[in-house]
């Protein structure tokens, strides 16, 4: 058995996960290989399934295999022989890793995250926004990366927090070139997509942090950052839960949907969240990871109440 850590949990599996960090932390989830039934699951033209209970969640991709999550403590993985051991993973550390925090009751957002100031800053968007490009920007910086693609988020009226995801961020071509480094000498982490795994160990927050901002990524000339009101920040977070992967079935077992937007209202009325507009162009990276950084800078006294708030809700940086 391999022994990891992530998300602030500890893991115990029979797959190597390469991705994540060693750690011998007693453990809270066990992922192990084992044979699911597949006869639940409603498939869709691509050969794909999904079903969920109030306890368990079941996903399906044809030519990769099936994940059992059972009660966000175990995670059964039935492969399809001569699987791809890369989109296996994916498979995992993805789509099953969220339903497993799910189930725990965190708030999964589709969202890459670095620390600033002692806290967890998160950019949010749509699939090929920007997110992890930003976040590996900012990472050069010096900023320390939290999460890529999936932030955990223990939702509090007095202090919600971010889990450290694992050390990695999934960037394409382009971007890994953009930063200055050869993308040739990256590893593919898909066979048929070229995005590259870029590891981040030295660099890389282990510890929870208290959640700092969020800014929702959009398209447009700029780049510029404009706060939402908690109700705009509302209507604009909704749609980027990581649940909506998988359609909104997740909502329709017992009282997610209540849960769901209690969560969203809790976590737009104690977090800053911002707009962020600016060109989807790589050019343009320098000068929106300068307009995140001088944004963050202008508040002042931040990071003695952000001290306070979070030693007053047992949430200091570190703790699990």
């Amino acid at each position: 058995m391999y022994s990891y850590v992530a998300y602030g949990l500890g893991i115990q599996s029979e797959l190597p996960l390469p991705e994540l960090g060693v750690g011998e932390a007693a453990p809270d989830v066990v992922l192990r290989l084992g044979k699911v039934d597949r006869t639940p699951l409603e498939l869709d033209a691509q050969g794909d399934g999904f079903w969920a209970t109030a306890d368990e969640a079941c996903r399906s991709l044809a030519n990769v295999g099936t994940c059992l999550v059972r009660r966000g403590r175990e995670i059964i993985v039935d492969p399809v022989p001569g699987a791809d051991e890369r989109v296996l993973r994916l498979s995992i550390l993805g789509p099953a890793f969220a339903l497993l925090l799910h189930q725990r009751g965190r708030f999964v957002l589709h969202a890459s995250a670095v620390e600033s100031a002692g806290g967890a800053v998160a950019f949010t968007g749509g699939s090929g926004w920007g997110k992890s490009t930003l976040a590996a920007a900012l990472h050069a910086r010096g900023c320390a990366l939290v999460a890529d693609d999936l932030t955990a988020i223990a939702v509090s009226p007095e202090c919600s927090t971010v889990f450290p995801g694992f050390p990695q961020l999934k960037l394409w071509p382009e971007a890994v070139a953009s930063l200055g480094e050869a993308p040739e000498a990256l590893p593919q982490i898909h066979p048929d997509f070229d995005k590259r795994a870029r590891r981040a160990i030295r660099g890389f927050s282990y510890r929870r942090l208290p959640l700092r901002r969020i800014y929702l990524l959009g398209e447009g000339p700029g780049p510029t950052i404009e706060p939402l009101q908690p109700h705009e920040a509302l209507i604009a977070l909704m749609p980027h839960w990581y649940g909506f992967r998988f359609g909104d079935r997740l909502l329709q077992v017992g009282e997610a949907a209540a849960s769901h937007f209690r969560q969203c209202a809790t976590l737009v009325n104690s977090v800053s969240v911002h707009r962020l507009i600016r060109p989807r162009q790589l050019r343009a990276l320098g000068d929106v990871a300068s307009l995140v950084e001088d944004d963050l800078a202008r508040e002042r006294g931040f990071d003695d109440a952000l001290a306070v708030k979070a030693a007053a809700a047992d949430c200091a940086p570190g703790r699990r």
